[in-house]
């Protein structure tokens, strides 16, 4: 069996996890649709230590009813370690919530198909991401032998009611709060711009 290895993308740091923590944020506003669109989905595992619900945006793919995930740093992130503890999970997309199953894709073939679910859209550009975390070409051709690389994560979906609470779109009030201090702004700029 073959090693995790180092790399190149750096695990996010403070600037890093903000950003990879900012589709949260427009879930919450209102967008999980448009989230959904982008193939970004909510992924809620329980903490391994607290025992809370624990959220990610992660980007996945769907085939049947089955969802597939990559982690970008192998076994590293918090939620896969999460998922490794207690495999029930809820996710949602866009505005569906459901609870699946969480398993670490081991067959090398099923890895392979999944990978390639991800690169179908836009191959050149999934090609030279999917290089970058493990430091080794990839192509269509050369996925099967190197998908033993990556950590692929299947979900099978169990049931439509979540098993985890799911984010809830709680800043949807921000909307009418900041149309209303941008008409407040664009009036005072012309009163500002009239009077001289």
């Amino acid at each position: 069996m073959m090693t995790q290895p180092q790399h190149s993308i750096p695990y996010p740091t403070t600037l890093g996890r903000f950003a990879l923590r900012m589709p949260l944020t427009l879930f919450r506003l209102g967008l999980g649709e448009l989230l959904n669109l982008l193939r970004l989905m909510v992924l809620t595992t329980r903490g391994r230590k607290s025992g809370k619900a624990r959220y990610a945006a992660v980007e996945y793919r769907r085939h049947g009813s089955k969802i597939y995930i990559i982690s970008a740093w192998g076994g590293r992130p918090d939620w896969y370690q999460n998922l490794l503890t207690d495999p029930l999970v809820t996710i949602q997309l866009g505005r569906e919530k459901v609870s699946a199953l969480a398993d670490k894709v081991t067959d090398p073939a099923e890895a392979a198909r999944a990978l390639n679910l991800f690169r179908q859209d836009a191959p050149a550009r999934y090609d030279a991401v999917l290089g970058r975390l493990i430091e080794d070409e990839v192509s269509g051709s050369k996925l099967r032998d190197v998908s033993e690389q990556f950590t692929v994560v299947r979900l099978d979906i169990i049931g439509d009611e979540p098993l985890l609470p799911g984010l809830t779109a709680d800043l949807i009030w921000l909307w009418p709060v900041a149309l209303v201090g941008l008409a407040v702004v664009i009036a005072a700029a012309k009163r500002t711009s009239s009077e001289k």
